[in-house]
């Protein structure tokens, strides 16, 4: 297996994750507000779709983002939530099944760029995270530590909470 390869398959993984981390997820637990400074469930979940779609389409693609380009806020009454202040962040109200099919379109969309990608574009392709405190990275590490790591790193605060809440966290 040649490296993208191995992302397609990471990718694969998180987003299986993600999927069967909120599957049982009611509107009430995923509005919940935790104590301390920990962001609802349903705050989590949209974020880690946000950051895909804005990492893919907007960071990396120089696109509009799925969100905007197809309605999502308008459909659903939530904005974007890429960064956020915790008070906006833990004021967000959602049920992340009214996430799914927008969650398709970004998989989707992860998965196609994935696909026009050459193993070399890890390497010599760069992303300027400067404005954001990571300097300049190779494709192949915001890739894998910015966008997976989000991912990955979200979905376990999920399947915490879910856990606080007395339900089963991840789905296996």
């Amino acid at each position: 297996m040649d490296a993208i390869g191995v992302l397609k398959s990471a990718f694969d993984g998180a987003h299986m994750w993600y999927q069967g981390t909120i599957a049982d997820v009611t509107t009430g637990e995923a509005n919940q507000v935790p104590p301390g400074v920990a962001h609802p469930i349903g705050e989590l979940a949209l974020h880690i779709l946000h950051s895909e779609d804005g990492m893919i389409n907007k960071v990396i693609g120089g696109q509009q983002m799925i969100w905007e380009r197809d309605g999502w806020a308008g459909k659903l009454g939530i904005p974007a939530l890429l960064m956020q202040d915790n008070a906006v962040a833990r004021s967000v109200k959602c049920d992340p099944q009214q996430l799914q099919d927008y969650a398709r379109s970004v998989f989707a969309s992860t998965a196609a760029f994935l696909d026009s990608l050459k193993p070399e574009d890890l390497d010599t392709r760069k992303v300027d995270m400067t404005e954001d405190g990571f300097g300049i990275l190779t494709l192949g590490e915001f890739l894998t530590q910015a966008l997976l790591g989000n991912t990955y790193a979200h979905t376990g605060e999920i399947s915490a909470l879910k856990g606080v809440l007395g339900k089963k966290g991840y789905p296996f």
